[in-house]
């Protein structure tokens, strides 16, 4: 090839690379473009008569997990005793998925927004930057911390990630807590928590001091749903004695 016929493919390649520059940026634009659109739709219209737009599900998602924190956090206690105890789980290899699915018939309440399809335990290894300062923040500072548990929990088309510090309660209360983990039956578990769920009950910590769990559910107040204790006859109509106080796995 002759200098001269090298000068124009050289000319010709300068010219021609901004233009695909040019059009990859505008295909990228267009692309984001278009994707926002899509979010939008999503959020903005629902997808039927009894399925809310996204941007309510996704609310009332972490709702949801906020509500029922007592539940879950004892929930999982059981979960990881089943699984190897406190001390010798795989936290930094293992995680649980949590599956959802949204109830119609809610009416907008967090407590029975989502139905407890199943839970699993999942490999995985892909502990972010902020679980490692978590992790080591606690060891250092929480006597008796055994590890961090990673939930995952996902509805239809969305996931929400958690972390539950697990750890050993210290002190005299903490030797009347260990006997209650080894005499409790734990392998119902899941089954408590679909129950709890279905039924709207919504535990709540009797004090800073004490282990108890009280028993609730949500009302409407004044446009909020607040948390109202379960009377004793609501108490014995859920199957528990009327002066009910106490521990629940």
């Amino acid at each position: 090839m002759s200098n001269e016929s090298v000068a124009v493919a050289q000319v010709g390649l300068f010219i021609f690379l901004p233009c695909i520059v040019v059009v990859n940026q505008r295909s990228t634009r267009m692309y984001c473009q278009m994707r926002k659109n899509t979010v939008a739709r999503m959020a903005d219209a629902p997808s039927s008569d009894t399925f809310p737009p996204f941007f309510i599900r996704k609310r009332l998602l972490t709702d949801f997990i906020e509500v029922h924190e007592c539940l879950f956090q004892n929930a999982f206690i059981s979960a990881i005793t089943l699984a190897g105890g406190l001390d010798n789980f795989a936290y930094s290899k293992r995680a649980m998925l949590v599956v959802l699915q949204y109830r119609p018939d809610c009416n907008e309440n967090p407590s029975v927004a989502f139905s407890v399809l199943g839970c699993t335990w999942l490999d995985d290894s892909n502990i972010s930057a902020l679980d490692k300062h978590l992790e080591t923040t606690l060891r250092t500072g929480r006597e008796g911390y055994c590890g961090t548990l990673r939930v995952h929990f996902r509805m239809e088309d969305h996931v929400v990630g958690e972390s539950y510090p697990e750890a050993h309660v210290l002190g005299p209360i903490g030797f009347l807590y260990r006997k209650h983990l080894e005499t409790f039956d734990h392998s119902k578990w899941l089954d408590r928590v679909q129950r709890f769920v279905k039924d709207g009950l919504v535990m709540r910590a009797q004090g800073e001091t004490t282990l108890n769990m009280l028993l609730g559910t949500l009302k409407m107040r004044k446009g909020k749903w607040v948390w109202v204790q379960l009377s004793k006859t609501e108490l014995v109509a859920h199957g528990y004695p009327p002066d009910f106080s106490g521990l629940l796995f």
